[in-house]
Order: C-alpha cells, then sequence, then structure tokens
C-alpha cells in the first residue's frame, strides 16, 4: 500500500517499452518518449511511502495459536534496524466445527443463551483471497485425485469463514478454472473439471527411465564403457527438464505477479509432485554407480573418460527461478502454501533393471530425488511465511494447520525506509513474550512504484478488474496480417487532458504518463506488461483550449488469432492516479 508520507525529488527512470508510434491528438503535445531517448527531467514533490504489512503467526510449543498479543508484544527489524509497527490488526476466528458444535450444544443451565454466527466480514484489507494453483504439468494423475477429494471439504470451510476462493490450472498453459468466489457449488464444480485434465507426471517418469536404461546399456558395452554417450544421454535430459521447468517457473511466477493488485491478504496453495532444483542430480549419481566412481572423477588419467559430476550438477542448478516467485510473493505480500502430492509413500521413478545396478545404494538415490524435488517447495514456503506439505497422506490435517493461519494472524505494517529502491531487505519479527515461536515471511523486496503499476496491470488482466479515475479509453483498428497465424493488431489508448495533473513550469505546464500494455491470449498465454513513458508540455496560453482535448498513445501488438484481451494501465506520475482499463477483440484468421 502507498500512502502520502515522504518527499521525492528524483526523475522517474526509463524502462523498455513496445515499439510503437505515438499520436498526438492535440498540435501542441510532445510524443511519446521514443526507446532510448531519455526522458527530459520532471521534477516530482509528492510524498510516498510503503508501508509494508506483514502476516505473523504466533504459537506456543505445542503448535497452537496464540491469540491476544499487542501491539506493544511485537518488535519488527528490517535489516537489522528497528522500525515503528504503524499498523497493527489481529484475527482469531473459531473454525467451522467449534461454530457448528456452539450452536447445537445447549447452554449449562442458569446460563444466558448465546447466538453463534458466521464470521462477520473484516475489513477489506483483511479478507482473505485464497488461490489455489493445481500445476497439472508436474503431477500424476492419482496423485491429484488424492489432493482434490480432500480440498473439496477444505475449501467450503474457508469459504464458510468468508474467505474467497479461485481455482487455477497448469498444463503447458495456464487456466483460470475458477475465478474468485464465494459459491461453494462453483468451486465444487471447478475441482471436478481441473480433476479430469490431462497430466504430464507419468510423462516425465517414462522419459527418465528411458535415459536410466540409455545409462546402463552405455556402461555395460562388450568393448568398454562409454561414458561420454551416457553422459551425452544425461545432459540432453537435463536441457529438456530444464526447459520445462522454467516454463512452469514462468507460469507461477505471473499467477503470483497477477495477486498485486488485489486488495486484501493473498495466499496461494501450490499442488504439485513437486519441482526439481537441479534438474539429473540422481542421474549422476546413478552414473556414479554403474561406471564406478573412479571413472566418472576422471581418476583413471583418460580425458575422454572424464565427467565433472559435481560441476554438472551445480551448473544445472535452477534455485534463480524459485527466488524470482518468492521475489514477487514478497514484493506484493503473497503466502505461498506448497503440496507434495506424492504424500508419504516416496515415489522412485527408476526401472527393476536400474534399481538391481544399485542395489546398495538405490535407498540413497530414491532419497536424493525427492529432496531434490521438495527442496523448492520448501525454501517458497518459507521465504513467504507460509507451510509447506510434505511427506504425509493426511492432507486433511495438514490443510487444517494451514487453516489456523488463515483464521489467527496478526498484521503489522511499517514504513519502509528504503524508498523504492528495488532491493531485498530482510525482515525479523520478534514477540516480547518468553516461550513463544513466531513464522512470517523472510523479507521483501521494496518494489519502485512504476514496476508494482506494471504488476497491478497483470491484475486487471487476470481478474478483469477496472479502476478508471484518469477516464483512459481504449480503441483497436483492423488487425494486419503479417505471416501465419500472426497478426499486428493497432491499438490506440485516449486519456483526457483535464484528468492529467500538470505542474507550472516557467511558460508550460508539465506532465508525465507512463502507459503499460499487456496482452493475455485464448489459452491463458501472458506478455509482460510493455511501458511507454509520455511527457506532456502545454504551453500556459493554450492550456484551457487543451484542457477539453485528448492525448493518445498508438501501439501495434503482435497477437496471434482468437479473442485476446488487452489489458492498460495508466499512471500519473505527478498526482500518483493509477487506472487500469482491459477490453477483448476478435482477431479472426480469415481476416486481414
Amino acid at each position: 500500500m502507498r500512502r502520502t508520507a515522504r518527499r521525492s525529488r528524483r526523475p522517474a527512470a526509463l524502462a523498455a517499452g513496445l515499439a510503437a508510434a505515438a499520436l498526438a491528438l492535440v498540435p501542441v503535445l510532445l510524443r511519446a518518449q521514443a526507446p532510448g531517448e531519455e526522458p527530459p527531467p520532471l521534477f516530482v514533490e509528492r510524498i510516498d511511502v510503503n508501508v509494508i504489512n506483514v502476516e505473523v503467526f504466533v504459537t506456543d510449543d505445542q503448535g497452537r495459536a496464540v491469540t491476544g498479543l499487542t501491539k506493544e508484544d511485537f518488535e519488527i527489524l528490517q535489516d537489522g534496524r528497528p522500525v515503528e509497527v504503524t499498523n497493527f490488526f489481529t484475527v482469531s476466528r473459531r473454525d467451522r466445527v467449534e461454530m457448528e458444535l456452539a450452536r447445537t450444544t445447549p447452554p449449562p443451565t442458569g446460563t444466558q443463551s448465546t447466538t453463534v454466527s458466521p464470521p462477520s466480514d473484516l475489513p477489506e484489507d483483511q479478507r482473505l483471497n485464497l488461490l489455489v494453483y493445481v500445476d497439472h504439468y508436474n503431477l500424476r494423475p492419482q496423485n491429484r485425485t488424492r489432493v482434490l477429494e480432500t480440498l473439496g471439504g477444505f475449501l467450503e470451510d474457508r469459504i464458510f469463514q468468508g474467505d474467497r476462493v479461485m481455482i487455477v490450472g497448469y498444463d503447458g498453459q495456464l487456466e483460470v478454472a475458477q475465478p474468485f468466489t464465494r459459491d461453494v457449488a462453483a468451486v465444487a464444480g471447478a475441482l471436478d473439471r481441473i480433476d479430469k485434465v490431462k497430466t504430464h507426471g507419468q510423462y516425465y517418469d517414462a522419459e527418465r527411465r528411458r535415459v536410466l536404461d540409455n545409462v546402463r546399456t552405455a556402461a555395460l558395452e562388450l568393448d568398454a564403457p562409454d561414458v561420454q554417450l551416457a553422459d551425452g544421454f544425461v545432459r540432453a535430459y537435463i536441457n529438456e527438464q530444464q526447459t520445462e521447468l522454467k516454463r512452469s517457473a514462468a507460469a507461477l511466477s505471473t499467477i503470483v505477479r497477477s495477486l498485486a493488485g488485489l486488495p486484501g491478504r493473498k495466499a496461494l496453495l501450490y499442488v504439485s509432485d513437486g519441482l526439481p532444483q537441479r534438474p539429473g542430480e540422481d542421474m549422476y549419481l546413478y552414473m556414479s554407480e554403474v561406471f564406478g566412481g573412479s571413472i566418472i572423477q576422471g581418476t583413471t588419467g583418460e580425458l575422454t573418460d572424464f565427467v565433472d559430476t559435481f560441476s554438472a550438477t551445480m551448473i544445472s542448478d535452477q534455485n534463480h527461478l524459485f527466488d524470482d516467485i518468492t521475489r514477487h510473493a514478497n514484493a506484493h505480500q503473497v503466502t505461498l502454501y506448497t503440496l507434495d502430492a506424492r504424500g508419504s509413500g516416496g515415489h522412485s521413478t527408476a526401472g527393476a533393471q536400474e534399481r538391481a545396478l544399485v542395489a546398495d545404494n538405490r535407498v540413497a538415490m530414491d532419497a536424493l530425488h525427492t529432496t531434490n524435488f521438495q527442496e523448492p517447495l520448501i525454501e517458497m514456503a518459507v521465504a513467504t511465511g507460509g507451510r509447506s506439505i510434505l511427506n504425509t497422506s493426511e492432507y486433511g490435517d495438514a490443510l487444517a494447520e494451514a487453516a489456523s493461519d488463515f483464521d489467527h494472524f496478526y498484521s503489522l505494517g511499517f514504513a519502509s525506509p528504503a524508498e523504492g529502491d528495488g532491493d531485498w531487505h530482510k525482515i525479523e519479527v520478534r514477540v516480547r513474550r518468553p516461550g513463544l515461536n513466531v513464522r512470517h515471511r523472510t523479507g521483501f523486496v521494496d518494489k519502485p512504484e512504476e514496476e508494482r503499476i506494471a504488476d497491478r496491470t497483470l491484475s486487471s488482466l487476470f481478474f478483469e478488474m477496472e479502476m478508471n479515475p484518469l477516464g483512459v479509453e481504449v480503441e483497436f483498428g483492423q488487425p494486419e496480417r503479417q505471416g501465419r497465424g500472426v497478426f499486428h493488431l493497432p491499438v490506440l489508448v485516449r486519456v483526457p487532458i483535464r484528468e492529467v495533473t500538470l505542474l507550472p513550469n516557467g511558460d508550460v505546464q508539465e506532465g508525465r504518463l507512463r502507459i503499460y500494455v499487456a496482452v493475455k491470449d485464448d489459452v491463458g498465454g501472458v506478455t509482460d506488461p510493455h511501458e511507454q513513458i509520455y511527457p506532456l508540455r502545454i504551453p500556459a496560453d493554450q492550456l484551457e483550449v487543451a484542457r477539453g482535448k485528448e492525448i493518445g498513445y498508438a501501439a501495434k501488438l503482435r497477437i496471434a488469432p482468437g479473442t485476446p484481451r488487452v489489458a492498460v494501465g495508466v499512471w500519473d506520475e505527478v498526482s500518483g492516479t493509477e487506472s487500469f482499463v482491459h477490453k477483448e477483440v476478435l482477431v479472426e484468421r480469415g481476416k486481414g
């Protein structure tokens, strides 16, 4: 949340934008900023403070939620330095079972009867938006079904408590199965539908077995074991897995970023069979076993037999992908809860022949495989103050523990002294009472306002939310065919000049807009918001005439046929006013 409180006199930074032409509808206006061109200095005296809200969960030694603490019981440190708690809010709600028991149990004789009602609405900024993200691409069908059977009751309880629920699936493409709702039947229907979506985890198993079989064959060559051939199989497999992992992480990151513009508390429950932090790590362990460690480490003295498995594993480490997800989550105060759908039985994808060859170290190989897939789940949850649900098939009990977070928490707000520097800042929350345990997000990224506006443009696109105090209008021209399945769509963004705040500077009035454009296609693909700076300089003697006119920004978007949705965000840098609008357009294959 941003509110007025600090002075800023530095020029806004230039970011890369769309390759587009600007259309000035009033002759006295300057054109939009050209890509690569330095913007003219515009010094804005506006007071901004970034208020960081941290959800804090306090438990005793038995893991029970502790209630009744006050603002004075907490201390917050940012980067090791104390900061003042400016906002304090606490929630302690009884769960559905307790409330039903209270309804049906008669009061003791001689006491006054009390009526227990469902939870009253919380303030808008404290209502929970719970997004369930089902990663079909990294799930096996039987595991998904087990989880979904439990999720229904859990989500019904969340709706009873007044929370809003959304269901999103990913099967190589993002799909909103159910927008945010408090309709129990709608959520149940969405869960039924997504249980029929094709999963891909079983294909991962088959491919992994194939590569292991190829490695085993290379190790059993009659003439001589071929280490380099086996290494080639593993590296090709790793490259493929890295490509798919990047797509999966990018989709999850997009959803996390899209939550930025939602008012209230935000939590995301990520359901999958895990994500590999170091693709192929256990395969190199397998190679060491079937070839013999001395050959893999190169101690035979033959360079052609040398494979540096340690370096290869480190190179394959994809931790930066998950750091990016948690960066966006912490920047927008999204708490991540992760659930490993494989349950408590473990999961080995090696075939019988492969397991026989590494019989002495099979347990270590399976454990390494499991740990590799669970590390990102643990890290994403810990970094954002959530929980990871691992190594259990009792999903109901584990989800009930997560629900305790939603119903018993403290929200602490403080003004960040970092002034939107875009850097990571560590958070530490202390409770002054002894014997209590505290859990919260480990830090946050103090994103500059222009990056926050870009993320809120994504929110508008995903959740079809509009906020338009600037009176922004979006118009489309005739799509122009550029090739097979590719069109250029002319877009014109209009903003009434009377809604733009201008500052006097000598004999001219100056202002500046930032315009953001993002597109979502029919299959859930989303572009990053493109930014364009639009400076304005109007001679003072022409201001009255200009006030009755509009400015315009024109661009051509590269899109595929279908019914894409275009979101436009406009930020008035002088006043801080934001507008977000979105519009759908039909692009037919036979047109253009």
